[in-house]
């Protein structure tokens, strides 16, 4: 139980604070606590319902939401999410794991070495159409692998050059149509553990809580430097050790 809540309040803040952050979710769970994948995956998923909820209203306070785009965004997730969660029991564990090491680690090298998060603070909006392909790609992938939508979804923005907290505090909304799709879909299948998701939703929420306050207080680039090379060791370390399965 210590271990699960330590895993959501770390996660949880990194989410609140930065968007990215749920990555490290289901590797703890399977390495740390040697959890079936696909049963941390539903875990997580279901985790992210309560981060999203607090996600969005702390951004939405701070006015860092586009309304807008972001029903733009849930039109686009709910079917892609439906998608994920019946792919995601189809695909070998190997190949989950090794997916969610490459989303970690590529989106933490995108972040050290691409264009920083404050180079772009009034971006030109993006249409509803890129921002639905946007959302049905990071939607997709992220119930899938379980990785809930900011991991994918935040360097997409930056790469579109849109502002910082505009780009979290969207990835805060679809964090939301994407956990509770799958959610619904693995307590249909029965492939969800509701005590673990139970306990993981409030450690992760109280994270993100205070994840999203201190996002608002503080530059991103005190945050990203930390988050980024977490990512990167995270990502490396899980695709070694699919490699190393592979070969054996």
């Amino acid at each position: 139980m210590t271990t699960i809540v330590i895993i959501g309040l770390v996660a949880g803040f990194l989410i609140g604070s930065v968007g990215i952050g749920g990555v490290i979710v289901v590797p703890a769970l399977t390495y740390l606590m040697s959890i079936e994948i696909q049963m941390a995956i539903a875990a997580a998923l279901m985790g992210f319902i309560l981060t999203g909820i607090v996600g969005t209203i702390q951004y939405s306070r701070q006015g860092s939401i586009q309304w807008n785009s972001a029903r733009v965004l849930v039109a686009s997730a709910v079917p892609a999410a439906l998608l994920g969660s019946l792919a995601v029991q189809a695909v070998s564990p190997l190949v989950l794991k090794c997916l969610i090491g490459a989303l970690a680690a590529l989106s933490g090298l995108q972040t050290i070495f691409g264009k920083a998060y404050g180079d772009h603070p009034s971006g030109a909006p993006l249409s509803s159409g890129r921002l639905a392909t946007a959302g049905a790609f990071t939607s997709f992938l992220s119930t899938a692998s379980g990785t809930g939508g900011p991991l994918l979804f935040v360097p997409l923005l930056m790469w579109q050059q849109q502002p910082l907290l505009g780009a979290i505090g969207l990835s805060q909304v679809i964090q939301l149509p994407i956990s509770i799709v799958a959610t619904l879909s693995n307590l249909a299948m029965g492939t969800i553990n509701l005590y673990l998701g139970g306990a993981l939703a409030i450690a992760l929420a109280i994270g993100c809580w205070f994840g999203a306050h201190l996002a608002h207080q503080v530059p991103a680039t005190t945050l990203k430097i930390g988050v980024s090379v977490l990512l990167v060791l995270v990502g490396f370390v899980i695709v070694i050790d699919v490699a190393c399965q592979l070969l054996s």
